[in-house]
């Protein structure tokens, strides 16, 4: 059995041990490079990265120094544009999920563009008629407008005239959308039916049946 003297020194030396242990110290390089320490951390360290040590001097956890409103700036910055491809590349994940259900071929893709230009080259054709049909009427009024030479044109042609006019910008602005729509989505589709080859690891079977 220890004497009790013994019992309370090993005791003693365990506690102190256990409170340096946990004993937490602050230190950091000040502005002139030299380590400030203390058991608070300095102002000399605001600003600026420090250390956190225990008691026996060992480095517990690190901290680094506040981002200048700058670098705030540029992370954030980093941050959006880490966003903005996540979300891209999500969805570029859940287009190529929905063409691999869509579709069992290349040949049902070129069928659902030739129905989506269906409608689109249906409309095309009736703005066609409509721009010819106004560009008739334009004829007719500038032979009646030519008719009153010098004279004042009756209030009605002049209507008809601006009426006209606002017909045909609006018939080529319905043909330009939709010539471009058209554009678009042939360019869309081809580009579905080579991401879908590619998906498959299939080969184009409508070219290989165009070149026999």
């Amino acid at each position: 059995m220890r004497p009790l003297s013994a019992l309370l020194i090993t005791t003693t030396l365990f506690l102190a041990g256990e409170a340096a242990a946990q004993a937490r110290i602050f230190c950091c390089d000040d502005a002139k490079g030299r380590k400030v320490c203390s058991d608070f951390v300095p102002t000399e360290c605001a600003n600026r990265a420090y250390e956190e040590r225990d008691g026996q001097g060992r480095i517990t956890k690190k901290h680094d120094a506040p981002l200048t409103a700058e670098q705030q700036a540029r992370r954030m910055a980093e941050l959006a544009k880490l966003d903005v491809e996540k979300r891209k590349a999500l969805e570029a994940q859940r287009h190529s999920t929905a063409l691999l259900a869509n579709y069992a071929n290349e040949k049902e893709i070129d069928s659902a563009r030739d129905r989506a230009l269906a409608t689109l080259e249906k409309n095309l054709q009736q703005s066609l008629s409509r721009l010819d049909e106004a560009n008739k009427v334009k004829q007719t009024l500038e032979r009646e407008k030519a008719s009153f030479k010098n004279k004042p044109l009756p209030e009605k042609i002049e209507i008809s005239i601006r009426d006209n006019e606002n017909e045909l910008l609006a018939q080529q602005a319905a043909i330009d959308a939709q010539t471009k729509e058209i554009e678009n989505i042939r360019v869309r589709f081809a580009e579905e039916k080579q991401q879908y080859l590619v998906l498959t690891g299939k080969k184009s079977e409508v070219a290989a049946e165009d070149a026999e």
